[in-house]
């Protein structure tokens, strides 16, 4: 036992030494370099990154890691340029798909297209979800992936939220260029947007609300809405729970809200990430009139 502690504890000083080394090539970028910077520096780092962390690493060195209270800031300030260069990234296939002559080609060459097929295959079967259905998405992005996938694959129709008016925009030019303008609506807000009416009439409206992993604070959006959803209805948010992932978004943590019970929990399968978990309103919850 003491030897296995040992050997964590030799590795996890190898891992931070990498963690350190990478954080301070990272810190040195402004935020409008990691968007728009003609350099490719952004994106070596961004692979370097992703590389670290989706390393299959034992439990005890991440818990030792989470345990480093000093850590925090360092992994807060990977975890936004993460964010940072998937909307760098998202933006630049936005462009290219707009500029193209075959836009569903180059919507399929995006990187994780095929992690968002394994993860929308998840949400949709864990909502129960038919063809004719709706979902709202928040969080949508300038490359509104989830969305699409849900129409492509499943026949589902969308609404996106999303809080930047250049990424809205963007997002709803990309939707118009893949013939999707119809089905997929792209709303410029954020979950205050939201409101009873749009959750009212079950029969046409909304059968599921989806929290992009990027779209925050969780608790926030979470205590919002229990004011506007009626009972039963069910909230996904989506989180990661694998090796240093989940260091840098550490809303696996979230304590939720009173008034909602956790009605699945869907692990990811390769290539996805993201940990779903379905969230339902209880009936004893103050909200909208039943």
């Amino acid at each position: 036992m003491v030897g296995a502690i040992d050997e964590s504890l030799e590795l996890s000083e190898a891992v931070l030494k990498e963690i350190l080394d990478l954080y301070k090539d990272i810190r040195e970028l402004s935020d409008e370099e990691i968007l728009s910077c003609s350099s490719d520096r952004p994106e070596k780092l961004f692979m370097k990154l992703d590389s670290l962390i989706t390393r299959d690493l034992e439990s005890d060195l991440v818990f030792i890691l989470l345990n480093k209270q000093e850590l925090k800031p360092i992994f807060a300030h990977l975890n936004l340029f993460r964010n940072l260069y998937t909307v760098r990234l998202e933006t630049g296939y936005a462009k290219e798909i707009l500029a193209s002559q075959s836009p569903w080609n180059v919507l399929e060459e995006f990187p994780f297209y095929k992690n968002y097929l394994r993860l929308v295959q998840a949400e949709f079967e864990g909502f129960k979800l038919k063809a004719g259905d709706r979902v709202i998405f928040l969080g949508s992005g300038p490359l509104p992936l989830t969305l699409i996938v849900f129409f492509k694959y499943h026949a589902v129709k969308g609404t996106g939220i999303e809080q930047n008016p250049e990424r809205a925009k963007i997002s709803i030019e990309t939707l118009d260029k893949l013939g999707l303008s119809k089905d997929i609506t792209i709303i410029n807000g954020s979950h205050f947007s939201m409101n009873p009416i749009d959750f009212l009439d079950l029969g046409i409206g909304v059968k599921a609300f989806i929290i992009a992993a990027q779209a925050g604070p969780k608790k926030e959006i979470l205590d919002y809405l229990l004011k506007v959803i009626p009972t039963g209805c069910k909230i996904s948010y989506r989180i990661y729970e694998k090796g240093l992932m989940k260091l840098l978004n550490r809303d696996f943590l979230l304590d939720l809200p009173d008034g909602y019970r956790e009605y699945k929990r869907i692990r990811p399968e390769p290539p996805a990430y993201n940990t779903v978990i379905i969230l339902e309103k209880k009936s004893n919850c103050s909200g909208i009139p039943e």
